[in-house]
């Protein structure tokens, strides 16, 4: 991140103030490997580089670089975007809608894993399951 130059200058033991936010909001954040809160945020960098790591349930996480130089003034920001949900979507007939991983699908039921517990539905409940493309596991 860039922010505009200011005329004197930052010294090195001066701090950029620089909001942080993410899409959703309420994502942990971590700057240089260390949890500093939820987003939004307004977050004080030193001169040098640094590593901005967000995490939210149910989003995949990541990582951002930011770039404070003795010449930024502060007044610019940060806003990052989670990734698609890391889970499977399953909507119900009824128009709920849950969020897990899909075990099985069978054709009488579907066995989805929502927060560690095993779920098993009927078939017929389920509307449509949309799946989330994942790395291949490593065995």
């Amino acid at each position: 991140m860039k922010c505009a130059a200011s005329q004197g200058g930052r010294r090195p033991g001066d701090a950029a103030r620089v909001p942080v936010n993410s899409v959703p909001q309420g994502a942990t954040l971590s700057v240089d490997g260390a949890e500093v809160g939820s987003t939004p945020k307004v977050v004080q960098f030193a001169v040098g580089k640094h590593s901005l790591e967000f995490s939210k349930a149910g989003f995949s996480a990541g990582k951002f670089p930011v770039e404070i130089s003795p010449d930024d003034a502060s007044g610019g920001s940060v806003s990052y975007e989670l990734g698609t949900s890391a889970h499977d979507t399953f909507e119900l007939r009824d128009g709920t809608v849950l969020t897990g991983d899909l075990v099985s699908v069978s054709g009488m039921e579907v066995q989805v894993r929502v927060a560690g517990a095993l779920q098993t539905l009927d078939r017929n409940r389920v509307k449509r399951i949309l799946l989330t493309e994942r790395e291949p596991a490593s065995n």
